[in-house]
């Protein structure tokens, strides 16, 4: 008598391999990333008492942009590329700024790299506190593009330099101009947000000083075009300050960390 089809029959164990490998194939198929996502709708609306319930059916954060917050109102939302210094205020400081890809030449080896007006760091950025401060980019080789972020520094958002949030990267051959008030003083740095690992470690940064305001002394226009990086590249020949507006008893540029130069 021929045996019954159960569960040591030949039926049942050919579907075993197919109670495993589909639950794999849906797993794969929903952690896929996807060609486009937008950040705002990532995460939920946190007012500092926990979530809020996002009640407009478009998830993520449209609730807290629709003011979903109870007993408050949540102003009008406005556009990133509306969040910028005074359009009308002429600049302070002007600098030019254009960043290649290029070998360097670091410690008598050469390697692949970037530099910000041919050197690596860039040229030091000075300001006073309360200058409006104007950079003008363009990317002249820098195949992936490339943005400025003004490291600790409070600029508008705008002028953040964070590619694909406040601003798209810029291009080869492409160009964007960044405007801000430097409203503090101390030692910062300036550095591309676009694939920002490999160009922040090639040599795509540099230093931004502000100095203190000086009581009853008028901002002064100056222009930093086509500066190299030294001590002396801003309005006066001071060297770089530090938090407390005090000058910094070292000598400079450490003297354990080779700097990077440009092949002739």
């Amino acid at each position: 008598m021929p045996a019954a089809a159960g569960c040591c029959g030949s039926p049942c164990r050919s579907w075993q391999p197919l109670s495993i490998v589909g639950p794999l194939a849906w797993l794969w198929q929903d952690s896929r990333v996807p060609a486009a996502y937008s950040v705002m709708d990532m995460g939920y609306p946190d007012y500092g008492v926990g979530a809020v319930p996002d009640t407009s059916g478009g998830g993520g954060h449209g609730g807290h942009m629709q003011g979903q917050m109870p007993d408050h109102d949540m102003p009008t939302p406005r556009l990133v590329t509306d969040m910028i210094a005074d359009p009308a205020r002429p600049a302070d400081v002007r600098v030019d700024l254009v960043t290649r890809q290029q070998m360097l030449t670091v410690a008598g080896r050469s390697i692949a790299g970037f530099t910000v007006n041919g050197t690596s760091p860039g040229p030091q950025i000075r300001a006073r506190q309360g200058q409006l401060v104007e950079v003008h980019l363009r990317n002249e080789s820098v195949a992936d593009g490339v943005t400025l972020h003004w490291h600790g520094v409070d600029v508008p958002n705008a002028m953040d330099g964070v590619a694909g949030v406040t601003q798209d990267a810029v291009p080869v051959g492409g160009e964007f101009t960044y405007r801000f008030v430097a409203e503090q003083a101390g030692t910062y740095w300036y550095h591309s947000h676009q694939v920002s690992n490999p160009q922040v470690a090639g040599g795509l940064l540099g230093s931004l000083g502000g100095d203190c305001r000086s009581p009853g002394s008028p901002s002064r226009s100056t222009s930093q075009r086509s500066r190299t990086p030294t001590a002396g590249c801003g309005p006066s020949t001071a060297r770089p300050r530090i938090s407390g507006c005090r000058r910094d008893p070292g000598s400079g540029s450490g003297s354990g960390s080779p700097t990077p130069t440009t092949d002739p």
